[in-house]
């Protein structure tokens, strides 16, 4: 059950890094192709950006939990 857990928010946090890093450029760069109004973005994959971001993430989350959950945790 825990690990079922673990592998939800993991994957919660990859798919937006890949979309985020890939997608993103990729959708701009063809909405751009038909407005030409700014330059294209590079749009390669760079898995290196994926994971980085991934991390960052997912540090951030846990010190946000940490820092709400822990005067409830002083508390008890």
């Amino acid at each position: 059950m825990k690990t079922k857990t673990i592998i939800n928010v993991l994957l919660s946090l990859i798919i937006p890094s890949i979309l985020y890093v890939y997608y993103y450029p990729w959708l701009y760069n063809k909405i751009n192709y038909y407005t030409k109004r700014g330059e294209d973005l590079n749009d390669e994959m760079d898995f290196i950006n994926v994971f980085l971001m991934f991390i960052i993430t997912l540090i951030l989350i846990v010190l946000f939990t940490l820092f709400i959950m822990l005067p409830y945790l002083k508390k008890k």
